[in-house]
């Protein structure tokens, strides 16, 4: 799902990242809001400069909504879980792996990892039980969660302590004991006022010496909305204003390398 929008649309992203809300595209309707919309839009707090997002995101319900309904139409599949493009996986877990050897040397601080938007568990299983003792897995679709148990099988299985079936946005982790949060290709569901509500939510949630690390598409300028899953990637300066107003600060930031080169970037973000 993440490799759909490709480099043929840079022109559509060049234009979104010079477009204020105030300054859209005649083309664009921009749904009519009444004063309660307006007064709750004005109590979010919004970093993509992009009306036609704007307005999704102020209606929270339906946001969050549509991008469910989408994944519950996903098989639950390696293929599934990457929209087809399945056979990218092992370069993405290799990757990862090689990102997180420098910040997990000591076994001390390998003891319980997170994993958002986990779906069947393919990071679970093939990142993070090689690194972490226990991996607790979170994901808006049950169908999802519970093909887990096959695909990662019983042993690796017994590993997992809890599952939780429940959109990020809704999720309020226990305080001090995850060694790392991981979130891969999620927070381009989640609004920018809830987006910056979980990381703050996240950082308590660490243990001493732990890490949330986000892994996502980056677009060169602005932003870009898809209308299919009601995702929304952001740029790599709008992921820094977003983790500024959080409260977390950046250690570490790097790109995915070996990908084609006509898809998006992915970058890494070790945050603290």
């Amino acid at each position: 799902w993440y490799q759909r929008r490709v480099r043929a649309n840079y022109f559509i992203q060049s234009n979104l990242s010079t477009m204020s809300t105030e300054n859209v595209s005649p083309n664009v309707t921009t749904p009519a809001t009444t004063n309660d919309e307006e007064e709750k839009k004005g109590e979010m707090e919004f970093v993509v400069r992009n009306a036609r997002v704007v307005d999704y995101m102020s209606d929270r319900e339906g946001w969050y909504s549509h991008s469910k309904t989408y994944w519950s139409t996903v098989p639950s599949t390696v293929d599934g879980m990457l929209g087809g493009y399945g056979s990218l996986t092992f370069s993405d877990l290799a990757s990862s792996a090689q990102f997180l050897a420098p910040l997990y040397k000591d076994p001390a601080n390998c003891t319980l990892a997170l994993d958002c938007g986990a779906g069947i568990g393919r990071v679970t299983k093939g990142l993070l039980l090689n690194i972490f003792n226990k991996v607790e897995m979170i994901d808006t679709c049950q169908e999802h969660l519970d093909s887990a148990k096959e695909y990662l099988g019983d042993e690796l299985f017994a590993r997992v302590p809890a599952q939780h079936c429940c959109g990020l946005e809704d999720f309020n982790p226990r305080e001090g004991v995850y060694d790392l949060v991981w979130i891969q290709w999620v927070i381009i569901y989640l609004s920018d006022y809830d987006f910056i509500a979980l990381l703050e939510r996240f950082k308590k949630s660490l243990r001493p010496g732990g890490y949330i690390v986000i892994k996502d598409n980056v677009c060169r300028n602005g932003s870009e909305l898809d209308e299919q899953d009601r995702s929304v990637t952001r740029s790599d300066y709008q992921l820094k204003q977003i983790f500024k107003k959080a409260g977390c600060n950046v250690l570490i930031d790097t790109f995915q390398k070996d990908f084609p080169k006509e898809l998006f970037k992915v970058k890494y973000y070790a945050l603290r």
